[in-house]
């Protein structure tokens, strides 16, 4: 693989599995340094901790730090961009938003359609407390790396629940809010930040 990346420092969220793990092996393979995150650390039985991404990432020839982070704690995400910015000396090229902590609940309730003012209120916040929110405060410490260096990319999965009907309507309404905020930060950002 093309080792471009090298001397690059990058941050992928939700990294234990899926999405996550599969961007931060690339980016490792790549030569990146990955920081990676998620809710556990230390191995499971199923292959889905952060150790476990490191593992592999290391089979590989690459680099990454894990870092045990609830994206759902201001302080934990903070913590994590501090650290960052102290190991590599200010330096991050690179924010992968991708935790996400609402997969099972709206998966475990596929299969039972229901209006909006019939879900529970608290569908909100479990849907979008990590989604929404947790992107943008990623996004924020991101920027406040990457603007004075007048370079960096954030790169924030989403899906097609933005632009069409899928799972529930308070998943629809966070991924529509998650690309709206994208176009309007990218014309905002475009002379410093990628989105």
């Amino acid at each position: 693989m093309d080792r471009a990346l090298v001397g690059k420092v990058a941050i992928v969220t939700g990294a234990s599995r899926g999405i996550g793990k599969g961007i931060a092996l690339q980016l490792a393979e790549a030569g990146a340094t990955v920081y990676i995150t998620g809710r556990t650390l230390l191995p499971n039985g199923r292959g889905t901790s952060l150790t476990d991404c490191v593992e592999e990432i290391k089979k590989r020839g690459g680099r990454a730090i894990p870092v045990q982070c609830d994206h759902e704690k201001d302080d934990e995400v903070k913590d994590l961009f501090d650290r960052v910015a102290r190991e590599q000396h200010g330096r991050l090229d690179i924010l992968v938003n991708n935790a996400y902590s609402a997969a099972p609940a709206c998966i475990d309730h596929i299969e039972e359609p229901t209006s909006f003012w019939d879900e529970p209120l608290e569908t909100w916040n479990q849907t979008n407390s990590v989604g929404i929110r947790g992107v943008y405060i990623c996004a924020v410490h991101a920027a406040r790396l990457m603007v004075p260096a007048r370079k960096g990319l954030i790169v924030n999965i989403s899906s097609e629940g933005g632009l069409t009907y899928g799972l529930n309507p308070c998943y629809c309404v966070g991924k529509a809010a998650m690309l709206v905020r994208l176009m309007l930060e990218g014309k905002r950002s475009a002379n410093h930040v990628a989105f």
